[in-house]
């Protein structure tokens, strides 16, 4: 059997899509690297319930930015993780991609790591490229295999032409292939407008949760009917 060590803040989608894979789950602490490789040595020492065999293969799921959180994940320190225990990496980057690092590629570039460390890249077209659908990227046989064997790839309809077009003219816009520097300046201008709200915010005296860099900026208000209130 395979076995799925999941944050415990991961969204809704990842939680149920991991429960309906078969593969038995288990969750380690939200960002905490200390209860993840302890979760990691006791499955490879205990190895599967009953049999204690060893498990086929061991896949981390992580958010690159939790969309109620606003925290990063700690991606330098969870691929380290990965190839001490030879596990596997999916990371979610639905609120990452295009929204955070240099050039707007997600957590992989705010972290400067190489994306072949992580198996399974994953994101939204719904959020930064202001589109639909998603994509999955990781090496060509993993892709292939999900293809052949995936339900939702082989029993649904491609996107259509004007939403393909769409995703990639953000993207090249992203990437500057529009012979423009519009989308450096749109990364650069969130990243401002981020940490402008954020600090006024904290001046106002809320309370704000996730990271300085995080596009998701999560406001402890207590009492909403106070604020309709005032």
């Amino acid at each position: 059997g395979d076995l799925i060590l999941s944050d415990k803040l991961n969204h809704v989608s990842l939680i149920l899509g991991a429960r309906l894979s078969g593969a038995t789950v288990r969750t380690f602490d939200h960002n905490d690297m200390k209860d993840l490789e302890l979760q990691l040595r006791k499955s490879i020492i205990h190895g599967q319930p009953r049999t204690c065999r060893p498990w086929k293969k061991i896949l981390i799921i992580v958010e690159g930015v939790y969309s109620m959180e606003g925290s990063l994940c700690k991606l330098p320190e969870i691929i380290a993780l990965k190839k001490k225990y030879k596990a596997y990496l999916y990371v979610d980057e639905a609120h990452s991609i295009g929204a955070i690092g240099p050039r707007g590629r997600g957590v992989v570039d705010y972290w400067k790591v190489d994306p072949n460390d992580i198996d399974i890249h994953m994101g939204t077209f719904t959020k930064s490229f202001g589109s639909a659908g998603g994509y999955i990227a990781g090496k060509k046989t993993l892709i292939d295999h999900i293809r052949i064997h995936s339900h939702s790839a082989c029993y649904s309809s491609s996107m259509s032409a004007p939403v393909v077009l769409q995703i990639i003219s953000a993207l090249n816009i992203i990437m500057g292939r529009d012979g423009t520097n519009d989308g450096q300046k749109r990364i650069q201008q969130l990243a401002c407008n981020v940490r402008y709200f954020r600090r006024q915010l904290v001046d106002m005296g809320f309370i704000v949760y996730g990271n300085d860099n995080s596009p998701v900026v999560p406001v402890m208000i207590f009492m909403p009917a106070k604020i309709a209130a005032k």
